[in-house]
């Protein structure tokens, strides 16, 4: 039997950095966020000897190791999380692809432990739920790999859809409730520009939350700041009138302003050229996907100058990855021989 699954990437509108602990554990969290028609994939076979082997399509790399290893320091650490947490005790051939690049701060490495997690979920037949996938997943990433970061990008990836989700010592999920009018409005009127570079969002976060450590002033409005927009972005979006929709990309360039209140190394000249540019000829706000440093920018453009916006991103080097939102999750299939 071959198990084959998948998992969406994310995209993120507002509340992001509230998710993580001890933040949201103490004051609470939210995020509203989406999932897209981009995904990781994993294939999972069972091999004879009791080896785990991996291979990634994208980079051509391969890595074999045992059952136990937890020298976790290279690119394939999130295999062997998982394949420890999960107490696999059987050798398998584990193949993984995925349509958009690592570090690219569109929660990744969050879909590929949810992907595995599923596949083994199904292999297994272990009953996890999506709640209880995700929840595996944050613990691998966060625990076991000591990764810094939120609890946002697990649960987008194993429920997916567009949700309003809030954190503190559990995780609430909330589909949006609108019309297919607006959510195709929304998609209509963004961007998604790949303007390259990638970061270890670990290290971002790290500074992050050092501003909540010193409990400084600035950092605890900044991050109610945060959560007021997500709030309002919900409000918007929940009120179904497309008339008012340019607010929803106002409040997206607030949220970026405060974003990078929080640390200096969230955007970069390169970056706020792109920004810059992209507002002059239409974009009504936006922000940088992930922890920052790189990756995917987010534009809400003037319905009437989005093409025109997307010539002058690919004049300076900007890539357009044109997608739609997608409702589903982890998904999980086998292929019997």
């Amino acid at each position: 039997m071959i198990i084959r699954s998948k998992a969406p990437f994310r995209i993120s509108f507002g509340g992001g950095s509230t998710d993580m602990p001890p933040y949201c554990i103490e004051h609470g969290g939210c995020v509203i966020n989406t999932t897209i028609d981009r995904h990781v994939y994993i294939t999972l076979k069972p091999r004879e000897d009791k080896k785990i082997k991996v291979f990634s399509v994208n980079y051509n790399k391969e890595k074999m190791f045992n059952i136990g290893d937890k020298t976790y320091n290279d690119d394939f650490e999130i295999f062997k999380g998982v394949v420890n947490v999960l107490e696999i005790d059987e050798g398998f051939d584990l193949t993984t692809y995925t349509e958009l690049p690592a570090g690219s701060g569109m929660g990744g490495s969050s879909s590929l432990s949810v992907a595995l997690i599923g596949a083994f979920n199904h292999y297994y037949n272990l009953g996890l739920s999506k709640y209880e996938i995700a929840q595996k997943a944050y613990y691998i990433e966060r625990v076991e790999l000591k990764q810094k970061g939120g609890y946002q990008d697990q649960f987008a990836a194993a429920y997916g859809g567009f949700n309003f989700m809030e954190f503190s010592d559990i995780v609430k999920v909330s589909p949006i409730q609108t019309s297919v009018d607006m959510i195709n409005e929304l998609q209509f009127r963004l961007i998604l520009c790949h303007v390259g570079g990638s970061h270890f969002s670990s290290d971002i976060q790290d500074e992050v939350l050092k501003g909540y450590e010193i409990e400084k002033k600035s950092y605890m409005e900044a991050m109610q700041e945060l959560k007021n927009v997500a709030h309002s972005m919900k409000k918007i979006v929940e009120d179904n009138d497309i008339t008012k929709l340019n607010e929803f990309g106002e409040l997206l360039h607030e949220g970026w302003i405060t974003k990078k209140s929080l640390s200096s190394k969230i955007s970069n000249k390169y970056i706020e050229n792109f920004y810059l540019i992209s507002r002059k000829y239409g974009v009504l706000g936006g922000k940088l996907l992930g922890a920052g440093g790189g990756g995917h920018l987010l534009l809400f453009s003037e319905p009437s100058k989005k093409y025109r916006i997307i010539q002058e991103l690919e004049k300076i080097g900007g890539k357009i990855i044109n997608f739609h939102f997608n409702p589903k999750g982890v998904e999980v299939w086998e292929i019997k021989k």
